[in-house]
């Protein structure tokens, strides 16, 4: 008989509050947590009963398989009828090749979008502390995409601070703006004398269930136990001691024992199959030919409990199942496993229970574990990798193949994230032998923590130890990361060389590491952007292209950016994003921030601020850190132009502590340019040269200052002549403009002219400040900038008014006024309406700001939707569900005043063309 459900009453109603917003169509996200026995899932399965909601979907992690890639999310999927899945069921399972997480996430939005359709839906991921890393990828991605849907969201856990839970995860849990924590503790004493079951025994007294709440802390299992193991009157007697938590093993051997001989047989074998098993392998580990009556007597017994719906069945508690264990001993739990590995019908699960079964090393079983975890890394799953080369080097008898597979082992975690404290990690790999393989590892080690230093002296040993000729593997995995580190470190011409290297050595697997993509940025930054566009003609169309192609196309993309043909770079870049939705985290994080930047410098913000926004959450999503801070820098840019302050200066000190922590010397050059934006907007010359000084003392600096590639230097001088420090602003202005005229680049040229005169006209010359206004904007009516160009007008303008010339003023100004209206550049908007206010004119009346603007997420839906883009198409463009862009397209419906598809797409044209 099922125990009553007793307390938790706070608990229960905020879950009924949450269901009623759910219900009125507001997901809902909550984390209960609490040490285990405390009754989490028991909570969450009275609310359900209490709910009496339909859809329920309920998926446990376990401890044996957090190395099976989207293990939990499979069984989200396999509780969904067929019809809702498709066309989305191959994004939950690959054929030859694993399932990118992210692309996983995306399909359970779209399979949620449907199944809410009649009503409300209701996640529950239990024992989230044990489930594999990419489905809580896959569904941190989601969640953070659920807005205006019917669904809750229950994630049950240990602990909310668990390393095992990804980053992004972690801190999703526990904002408190978009989710309830529920932190259990121990049941109350009054609580506890309602806990016992047991016929014929009533409640306890106040002073036994004062004890037992005093022992248990009121852990509800541990007090369960000891209620159904003692007398009715030990817990009343202070002189009975009572006895310690193994109790509650003592009574699962004593339950085991009551049961029949086929009974223990059938909980024996179950025991090393998994908490959670299909009834007729746990038979066939048994040698049981009819399985089901000594199932009945398990679940009587309170060991085994038959999931609903003919599901698989599970152990009552993991604790039952360690019981079990634990007392079968271990030549008979060798035996069952010995069974179950010749049962088992993958190649995984019967190495794994042989292993088990291995009582001393076992050469040939250590070598079929260490070439199937070489074949999972080469499928990308890093994880299961690491679990069977990890236990390959501890059963083969070979030391040097035991510290080569420790080595290779750690390569894989360091790759799935699973190391928390590298420190520890790089002090064991020192202990082993010097190999290649050992300062490859070591030197990723290095790299992730930002030890550029030891990581480049590391992989030139590397490199010395090993033989490319009989090592191509090896040897193109130190090539590659030789370019990303040189890339990183902004040496953009030996990055080109060991990309070219790296290509050479492994011509089929062009696109790892994304050599093709770091070898084009490193041309791009060494001054070579033209001589590389000039060979990129005849890449394919993004949607035919390869792996590699792709890439190619992103460093086009790229270097379309750094050489102002922002039009094109925006069409490649866009192509890019759309077709490799299925590509690595790190190639869609990299494009969507690049089309970010295309567009902001294309005036483009509001689709500027979308693409931002998704490459942020991938970056949070997938634990990107040494990528984030190009994505706050540009955010940075984007709010501090429209004056949004405060949120910038948490973008821009962000994109500063994470790029100093990663030791990413061009994420340092961006997030201090994006400083500078910053304080420039907020007329703080101080605060400028106090984030770009540093700049001009970086040891590589030649690549940080290629002009067009980071925008700085006519900040600098602007700022210096702000102070009155005319000569310094000459000596970096001087520098500065051969530099752009060597590369011809029009943009770069317009911001030296820009600040050319400004430090002439600060030395009284103003024949001179004017030519070189004069020549900065014919330079910027060639380039596709109209925020950079309406600065340009807006310097140019006060500049004409302090002369007197308030007629040639006006006109500039005026031009200066119109795009920064058009931006939603308020700061400098600002700063127009006063000159012009100087100059003896009126000033464009301001569009005031109202609730019939649009915002970037209702521009980019209402694009995709008058572009002819059903509902779910737009959803799975924007990777948002299907209930979000319906929420966010009625507003825009009610906003432009239409009530139509057909009329949608003249409302948003009037709309942005504006009054």
């Amino acid at each position: 008989m099922q125990p009553a459900f007793v307390g938790r009453e706070s608990e229960l109603a905020r879950l009924r509050l949450l269901m009623q917003q759910v219900r009125a169509g507001r997901s809902c996200l909550v984390l209960v947590e609490g040490p285990a026995g405390i009754g989490k899932t028991a909570l969450v399965h009275e609310f359900l009963d209490l709910a009496g909601e339909g859809c329920v979907l309920w998926a446990s992690g376990e401890e044996s398989e957090g190395g099976l890639p989207l293990g939990v999310v499979a069984q989200l999927v396999s509780r969904v009828p067929a019809a809702v899945l498709d066309p989305s069921a191959a994004a939950f399972k690959g054929d030859d090749s694993p399932v990118d997480p992210l692309v996983a996430g995306a399909a359970l939005i779209d399979m949620l979008g449907k199944l809410q359709q009649p009503g409300p839906v209701v996640l529950v991921v239990d024992d989230a502390h044990w489930a594999d890393q990419p489905s809580l990828v896959a569904l941190t991605f989601a969640l953070r995409r659920l807005h205006a849907d019917r669904v809750l969201t229950l994630v049950i856990s240990r602990d909310r601070s668990d390393l095992r839970l990804p980053e992004g995860l972690r801190r999703l849990l526990t904002d408190r703006r978009h989710a309830l924590q529920l932190s259990l503790g121990g049941l109350q004493a009054d609580e506890l004398r309602s806990l016992s079951t047991r016929p014929g025994v009533g409640p306890l007294s106040a002073r036994a269930a004062a004890r037992l709440r005093a022992h248990t802390d009121g852990n509800p299992l541990h007090a369960r136990a000891l209620l159904e193991q003692l007398p009715a009157d030990a817990l009343d007697n202070p002189d009975v001691p009572l006895p310690a938590p193994r109790s509650f093993a003592l009574l699962v051997v004593a339950r085991l024992a009551g049961c029949g001989a086929e009974a223990q047989e059938l909980v024996a074998a179950a025991s090393v199959l998994d908490t959670r098993f299909p009834l007729h392998l746990a038979a066939g580990v048994a040698q049981l030919d009819e399985p089901l009556p000594a199932l009945e007597q398990a679940i009587t017994a309170g060991l085994l409990v038959e999931e609903p719906n003919g599901g698989a069945v599970r152990f009552a508690h993991p604790l039952v199942r360690a019981a079990v264990f634990e007392q079968i001993g271990p030549a008979r739990r060798a035996g069952l496993h010995t069974r179950a590995a010749g049962l088992a019908e993958d190649e995984a699960t019967r190495l794994r229970h042989r292993a088990a079964a291995a009582s001393g090393p076992d050469a040939a079983l250590a070598a079929d574990l260490a070439q199937l975890g070489r074949r999972e890394v080469v499928a990308g799953s890093p994880a299961a990798a690491a679990n069977h080369l990890s236990t390959a080097a501890r059963l083969t008898p070979s030391r040097a193949d035991r510290e080569q597979l420790v080595v290779e082992a750690t390569e894989c975690r360091l790759l799935a994230g699973d190391i928390v404290d590298s420190a520890a990690v790089s002090v064991g790999l020192h202990a082993l032998s010097p190999t290649a393989w050992r300062s490859y590892v070591l030197a990723r080690l290095a790299l992730v923590a930002g030890r550029f230093t030891e990581a480049e002296a590391l992989l030139r040993d590397a490199w010395r130890r090993c033989d490319a000729g009989t090592e191509p593997a090896l040897a193109t995995r130190v090539a590659a990361q030789m370019a990303t580190l040189c890339l990183l470190q902004a040496r953009g011409q030996n990055a080109v060389k060991w990309a070219d290297l790296a290509l050479r050595l492994a011509p089929r697997h062009s696109a790892t590491d994304l050599l093709r993509f770091v070898r084009l940025a490193g041309l791009g930054i060494s001054g070579h952007a033209d001589a590389a566009l000039a060979t990129l003609h005849d890449v394919p169309d993004p949607a035919v292209a390869s792996a590699g192609e792709l890439d190619t196309l992103a460093g086009r993309g790229l270097l379309r950016i750094w050489t102002d043909d922002l039009i094109g770079a925006r069409q490649d870049l866009a192509g890019v994003l759309a077709t490799g939705h299925d590509r690595s985290v790190v190639f869609r994080l990299s494009a969507a921030d690049l089309l970010g930047e295309a567009e902001y410098r294309l005036g483009h913000w509001d689709d500027a601020v979308v693409h931002n926004d998704l490459a942020m959450s991938i970056a949070t999503d997938a634990d990107q850190p040494w990528l984030a801070p190009l994505c706050h820098a540009t955010a940075t840019l984007l709010l501090a132009a429209r004056g949004e302050w405060q949120q910038a200066a948490v973008h821009a000190e962000t994109a500063g502590a994470l790029a100093a922590a990663s030791g990413n010397l061009i994420a340092t050059a961006y997030a201090a340019a994006a400083a500078a934006q910053l304080a420039r907007v907020r007329a703080e010359p101080e605060g400028v040269i106090a984030v770009l000084d540093p700049l001009l003392q970086l040891k590589h600096g030649d690549s940080i200052k290629e002009p067009g590639v980071i925008c700085w230097q006519d900040l600098l001088v602007d700022a210096l002549v702000a102070v009155g420090d005319l000569d310094r602003a000459e000596a970096v202005l001087s520098e500065f403009e051969a530099l752009t005229a060597s590369r011809q680049r029009r943009s770069a040229m317009a911001a030296a002219a820009r600040a050319r005169g400004n430090l002439t006209a600060a030395r009284g010359d103003t024949t001179a400040a004017t030519i070189a206004f004069n020549v900065g904007l014919d330079h910027a009516a060639r380039v596709d900038m109209p925020f950079d160009r309406a600065v340009l007008q807006l310097t140019y303008g006060a500049f004409l008014r302090r002369a007197g010339k308030r007629a040639a003023a006006g006109v500039q100004l005026e031009a200066a006024q119109a795009v920064f209206e058009r931006l939603g550049a308020r700061p400098y908007q600002e700063r127009c309406e006063r000159e012009l206010a100087a100059c003896g004119r009126s000033p464009t009346r301001r569009q005031t700001a109202d609730r019939t603007r649009l915002t970037p997420q209702e521009q980019a839906v209402a694009r995709l939707v008058a572009g002819g883009l059903t509902n779910q198409q737009a959803a799975r463009e924007l990777v948002l569900s299907v209930k979000t862009v319906e929420y966010h397209l009625g507003h825009v419906y009610a906003k432009l005043q239409v009530t139509s598809r057909d009329q949608l797409a003249d409302g948003l044209t009037q709309h942005l063309s504006g009054p």
